[in-house]
């Protein structure tokens, strides 16, 4: 069979168009639930992730105003974030641990059956988690940044893709993370 140019042109075509409009076979949402005052430290956990895991994955900050539009009804948006996310991680310090928002959300995920990280830090730690946070397997922010990489994965995608090698306490984003932990106002992280 000899194709003309023009065929093999639109066979070209519909192959790159068929690739790029390829989705991922893994729904990669996750929800991360923060106070607005430890913004800097929820978006240095999900610019770690997203170096990590690749950029595709959508990450939704709870309280980030720049994932918001003016007229948005956040309330609903915070239902159909949660709503599509397959991990919800928890970032609990002594200030977030009793705002209400931050229980809401963690309820909410709990009740979906979400997989849930809760992530300690700025002085809070894994022993001192309150019920029921103290019935899930916590992590520690400075130390524990290789195993919410390893462990967020593993929920994604059902523990069916290998986890990323380990990866320095140098590495720039690990790094950026330290440096927005040692900006909060304890310093205790």
């Amino acid at each position: 069979m000899i194709l003309t140019l023009v065929q093999l042109l639109v066979l070209s075509c519909e192959y790159l168009m068929a690739i790029v409009n390829c989705k991922p076979t893994v729904m990669a949402n996750t929800f991360i639930s923060f106070i607005h005052e430890e913004q800097q430290v929820a978006t240095a956990v999900r610019n770690l992730l997203r170096d990590k895991l690749g950029h595709e994955h959508n990450i939704f900050l709870s309280a980030d105003n720049w994932q918001m539009r003016a007229g948005e009804d956040w309330f609903e948006r915070v239902r159909e974030e949660l709503d599509r996310a397959r991990v919800v991680v928890l970032l609990l310090s002594p200030n977030s641990i009793s705002r209400p928002w931050i229980n809401f959300e963690a309820g909410a995920g709990w009740l979906a059956r979400k997989s849930i990280i809760p992530v300690c830090f700025g002085g809070l730690q894994r022993e001192n988690l309150p019920r029921p946070y103290s019935n899930l397997q916590a992590l520690d922010l400075r130390s524990q940044y290789y195993e919410l990489v390893r462990d967020h994965l593993h929920w994604l995608t059902e523990g069916r893709v290998i986890p990323p090698v380990p990866f320095s306490p140098w590495d720039p984003m690990v790094v950026a993370l330290h440096e927005e932990l040692d900006r909060l106002p304890e310093h205790n992280s």
